[in-house]
């Protein structure tokens, strides 16, 4: 994965959450299969951008904790 700022990743965070939110919203008779794959598509990457941000974090001490950036986990 490419680097990015603390900064740069806090926002592609939470964009991504973002779009988490709108496919799980999406009422069933709305929602098609390519809906699933993209949710899951969007949830791997936020996997992948919440380590990438604690990485940051650990250089960017005035990154705010993951957990706020985020509306879908704890």
């Amino acid at each position: 994965m490419a680097e990015f700022q603390g900064r740069t990743l806090a926002l592609l965070i939470q964009a991504v959450d973002g779009e988490i939110l709108r496919l799980r919203a999406l009422p069933d008779e709305r929602t098609l299969p390519e809906d699933e794959k993209r949710l899951v598509a969007f949830e791997n990457l936020a996997d992948e951008l919440a380590d990438a941000y604690e990485v940051a974090r650990e250089t960017e001490s005035s990154l705010p904790f993951y957990e706020r950036l985020v509306q879908t986990r704890g």
